[in-house]
């Protein structure tokens, strides 16, 4: 009897424990609550094309020609000449950026860029809109047009295009790309109305996340920590302009449409992001100004009116601390702590 006593006794004091411990605040454990309070702004009355953040803190944020950095406490920019359309910080802290008419530059530091382009390296295009690092070091890009190119991967010695003709992909302008932090590469082709699809690759191995046909076309799509994936069907090049936009999630092998609880996702080339909590960051415009709204799997949060300037969103970034910054049109960096 005593046993069975001593028993229970244990087993409550687990469960005491197991309770406290899931709902304390601890380091490493983030906030449940989404806050719309500005921190922090960088580059203030600057258009801001792109963001990268890497584990460590530093940043490189994409602006006109120039990229301005973060790194160890000291800034720098530099300028490369061409429109930076997008940047990536690799594990070893060099970075990667793409460029409008000029490239992919691997910069080393300010005085030592390596330029990769169509004649040097034989790629489709000069045009490069995605760059992501993975884990191992590879460096994915796009370099595509309609019916030109597609995926690239640059594995520090030679450089692959995938097409249509060479693999699994429908069609050849690569719009979104993303990599999770286990290296699993996720696209997103457009091109053609009504023929986007998002693809994942794993160990090499390509795996359609749904048939042709079942998006109109894919603007944006993000991937949560916990792999669960966001897409934003854009009908904005639809002739029925009043339409809004779809939100679709992808989770254990199949696509449901989410309830944006009277939300409206409108706009051309909408935008999403999920935090490291896998709350999803959608912006918004309404009565002329930015707004942003928060979807943490149960319900939505709206940031309250006139919380930030006139202009829009262009970009969205996360960093390890979970604070998300915001780039804009025309007001530079805005960062938000969660």
């Amino acid at each position: 009897m005593k046993a069975k006593i001593f028993s229970v006794l244990i087993l409550g004091a687990l469960l005491v424990l197991l309770v406290s411990s899931c709902t304390k605040e601890e380091p490493g454990i983030y906030s449940r609550k989404v806050s719309f309070d500005i921190t922090a702004r960088l580059l203030e009355g600057r258009n801001i094309s792109c963001i990268d953040i890497d584990s460590r803190g530093n940043y490189c944020i994409g602006s006109g020609n120039e990229l301005h950095c973060g790194f160890n406490g000291k800034k720098e920019t530099i300028n490369l000449g061409h429109k930076v359309l997008a940047a990536a910080i690799a594990p070893d802290g060099t970075i990667w950026v793409g460029t409008d008419e000029g490239g992919l530059a691997h910069i080393f530091s300010s005085s030592k860029i390596e330029w990769y382009n169509k004649s040097n390296a034989g790629l489709p295009r000069d045009y490069i809109r995605n760059v992501e690092i993975a884990p191992d070091g590879n460096v994915w890009f796009s370099s595509c047009a309609h019916r030109l190119g597609g995926l690239g991967v640059f594995d520090g010695d030679k450089f692959h295009i995938f097409t249509p003709e060479n693999s699994p992909l429908n069609q050849n302008v690569v719009w979104s790309l993303t990599i999770d932090s286990n290296g699993t590469v996720y696209v997103a082709t457009t091109g053609t109305v009504g023929s986007s699809v998002i693809y994942r690759i794993k160990d090499k191995t390509w795996e359609a996340l749904g048939e042709e046909g079942m998006f109109y076309w894919i603007s944006s799509f993000t991937v949560t920590p916990a792999g669960t994936i966001y897409a934003i069907e854009d009908f904005s090049l639809s002739s029925y302009c009043c339409r809004s936009n779809n939100l679709h999630l992808f989770y254990r092998n199949s696509w449901r449409t989410i309830d944006t609880d009277g939300i409206a996702i409108s706009g051309f080339f909408s935008q999403v992001r999920a935090d490291q909590r896998g709350y999803l960051w959608v912006p918004g415009y309404d009565n002329d100004t930015p707004d942003m709204h928060v979807y943490n799997g149960d319900s939505w949060y709206s940031s309250p009116a006139g919380t930030f300037p006139g202009g829009f969103f262009t970009c969205m970034e996360v960093d390890n601390d979970n604070n998300i910054w915001l780039g804009t049109y025309s007001d530079g960096v805005f960062i938000l702590k969660q």
